[in-house]
């Protein structure tokens, strides 16, 4: 088995070559693309780095592409950037390494490119990104770039503020649907009598009202993209029409017994944890795996600290373009507040304490967020009401006992177990926190 590894880091071409060769591949190591087309017809797998000198290691793969050649092949970067990884993999990469990797994830992406068959990607557009460094949003942009050169159903998971709508946007705007409609149909904001009726349209005469005909949602994204948001909102007794329309791509408007074929690619999101809803049968399975042919997760902020950095840089320059304002940066102290802070509201939040920050900056470099992070999460009603929107219904029945529980639970922590203490603060008896502690079990 002949692999060709093309890194102009020497260092990192003869750790890559060592392990191969010791796993008996026989490995032909270039340190530019310079006599790549030579070797190529004689090989069976490419690994490539992203950054080359000179040119982009897409660059070059995109020109054998178009030269013919199907060589399975395998991208490795020490960069997260988003554009680079979408391209990577809509041009059919078996699979793309971040440096530094591990000697069983290099085996493993060989193994996988020997076993699979090419897919070529399709024309890549740069009309819309994403921000992050972290090499788990790296893994989102490797799913998005999948995503990007099909039609399959794609679910987006994840909490309140993390950038569902805006992955939605990302696959839709590097996909050949990117000069039709993106059309977003937020579910829990329709009154579910009328879901139907917004999802498929109507015609005249349909109900009382209806005066006229009226496309739905699915109608004005043809030839686009229809994404559905909070997905997990949709009530049990909908979701067999939700199916229909999901497997068919065929739908029919209220009072019309004409059925509309719907040429879209259909994008979900969701907080809610449908596997568990599904188990509770609080959602249909079948729907489910319908809607998740592709699963995109994308984690909370504060597991993804590293994207912090870049996150703030990108909001301030948006900051400036939207308010005329001239803020130059962060000061490192400023910086490490927000590393320290646990975002329940993830990037939404971050973009609104950064512009709050630039507005009362105005020019120079911003010296802290004390002031914006006090006004967005100091407010006891404000972390409540996170709580509980970002509480599954099914859970709300134990929502005030959990919360009693967690006060309880830290107060203890902080005054070493001192019952006397926690009972003063509380404002109640001993008897009465000792009879809380028996029935929360502590």
């Amino acid at each position: 088995m002949r692999v060709i590894v093309v890194d102009d880091d020497y260092g990192a071409l003869y750790s890559i070559k060592k392990v191969l060769s010791s796993n008996g591949f026989e490995v032909i190591p270039l340190q530019s693309q310079v006599d790549l087309e030579e070797y190529i017809p004689y090989a069976d797998v490419l690994l490539m780095d992203i950054r080359l000198e000179g040119e982009s290691g897409i660059d070059v793969v995109e020109k054998l592409r178009a030269e013919g050649f199907n060589i399975p092949i395998i991208f490795i970067t020490a960069y997260a950037d988003a554009d680079a990884v979408v391209r990577a993999s809509k041009l059919g990469a078996v699979d793309i390494l971040k440096k530094p990797f591990g000697k069983e994830d290099l085996l493993k992406a060989i193994d996988n490119a020997v076993q699979s068959s090419l897919k070529v990607g399709i024309a890549y557009s740069k009309e819309f990104r994403v921000i992050g460094s972290s090499k788990a949003m790296f893994e989102v942009f490797k799913k998005v770039g999948l995503a990007c050169g099909n039609d399959l159903n794609v679910l987006i998971t994840g909490e309140t503020g993390v950038g569902k709508e805006v992955v939605a946007k990302l696959i839709h705007e590097n996909s050949d649907r990117k000069d039709k409609p993106f059309v977003i149909i937020h579910c829990p904001a329709i009154p579910w009598d009328l879901f139907e009726a917004e999802l498929f349209g109507y015609v005249k005469g349909a109900f009382t009202g209806a005066t006229t005909d009226k496309k739905g949602k699915a109608q004005l994204a043809e030839g686009g993209v229809l994404f559905m948001d909070e997905i997990g909102d949709v009530p049990y007794k909908l979701q067999a029409k939700l199916l229909a329309f999901v497997e068919r791509k065929t739908f029919f408007p209220l009072g019309s017994s004409k059925e509309v074929k719907a040429d879209l690619r259909l994008i979900f999101a969701t907080n809610k944890d449908l596997k568990k809803m599904v188990e509770e049968g609080k959602f249909r399975e079948d729907l489910y795996h319908r809607i998740s042919q592709i699963h995109i997760h994308i984690p909370p902020l504060r597991e993804r600290k590293e994207d912090i950095k870049p996150l703030v840089e990108y909001f301030i320059n948006l900051a400036n373009a939207e308010l005329g304002t001239s803020v130059e940066g962060v000061e490192e102290e400023a910086l490490n507040e927000l590393l320290k802070y646990p975002f329940p509201g993830n990037v939404r939040e971050l973009k609104n304490i950064v512009y709050k920050a630039v507005l009362e900056t105005r020019f120079g470099r911003i010296k802290d967020f004390k002031v914006s992070l006090t006004k967005t999460t100091l407010s006891l009603e404000e972390i409540l009401g996170q709580i509980v929107d970002n509480t599954p219904e099914e859970e709300l029945p134990n929502l005030l006992k959990n919360i009693e529980l967690c006060v309880i639970k830290r107060l203890l922590e902080k005054y070493q177990g001192n019952k006397s203490k926690v009972a003063s603060l509380l404002d109640i008896s001993r008897n009465t926190l000792e009879s809380r502690l028996k029935t929360l079990n502590l």
